[in-house]
């Protein structure tokens, strides 16, 4: 994949010694070109390869050690503006943010990544990035939240629709615009897109599933909404994300009246 951007890059900052490497000017290399190149060389590109992939996925890395490699890599490259890097240095500053404790840190990091992708967009292509959207709508809303300041919320909630129509396939995205959908009481909205989500990837998130009951329930559906419920409850959590919304549905079902053994699952 980078070698393929690479052909428009002109240079590659490869972080040893401050030295630059121009990077396959009018045509992108193959692995047997790339095999004629200096051991260096090859590393540089192969890191910055594999950092572009990791943070390629939908869902979540809460892998201290996986984010920090992968901003080693793309560190090197910072300086070219490119959507594709600067949306994922975005990406990785956001996550490390979340995976702290010190609060300073966090909005250091936040006011970083807002930086990044703003970048990102400044030289988005013209069919649109829907990752350098969704991640600095992600950035923003968590802003939104330390800062107080709603006029970031209602930013991301316009990056979100972006980045939705872009890659109508991304669950995840989907998943955080019916959320800020439920969050605006537009709850008719909400479940049609959280549905939309599980309709690409039944069960891929069990804070999908919370939030497509709690919508259900707002909107008077409460069977639908238990039967939901009781998904998310049952769902093996995949991030700290899951695990808050497991807790909630167990609450929201209590609320409907329900029991824990009508809705835990049973030990075999």
């Amino acid at each position: 994949m980078f070698r393929r951007a690479a052909a428009s890059f002109g240079r590659v900052a490869t972080g040893l010694a401050g030295v630059q490497v121009a990077a396959a000017a009018t045509v992108a290399l193959t692995d047997k070109e790339l095999s004629k190149k200096p051991e260096w060389y090859q590393i540089a590109v192969r890191s910055i390869e594999d950092a572009l992939k990791r943070t390629s996925k939908y869902g979540y890395i809460e892998s201290g050690a996986t984010l920090e490699e992968s901003y080693e890599a793309l560190a090197k490259v910072s300086d070219i503006h490119n959507t594709e890097i600067q949306w994922r240095i975005a990406r990785i500053l956001f996550e490390k943010a979340e995976l702290s404790k010190n609060h300073t840190e966090i909005l250091h990091l936040l006011h970083e990544a807002k930086d990044h992708a703003k970048k990102a967009l400044a030289v988005e292509p013209a069919k649109g990035s829907a990752g350098a959207h969704k991640w600095y709508a992600l950035i923003l809303s968590r802003l939104a939240k330390l800062e107080k300041n709603s006029e970031y919320e209602t930013e991301a909630f316009k990056h979100l629709e972006k980045a939705v129509t872009v890659d109508p396939k991304d669950p995840y995205a989907l998943h955080l615009l019916g959320v800020q959908q439920y969050n605006n009481k537009d709850y008719s909205a909400a479940v049609a897109t959280l549905q939309k989500a599980e309709a690409i990837k039944a069960g891929f998130s069990a804070s999908n599933l919370y939030y497509l009951g709690a919508a259900q329930k707002a909107a008077g559906k409460k069977n639908d909404a238990i039967t939901n419920l009781k998904a998310a409850v049952q769902a093996h959590p995949k991030n700290r994300f899951d695990g808050k919304a497991r807790s909630s549905a167990k609450n929201a079902l209590a609320g409907l009246g329900l029991k824990p053994e009508e809705y835990e699952v049973k030990d075999l």
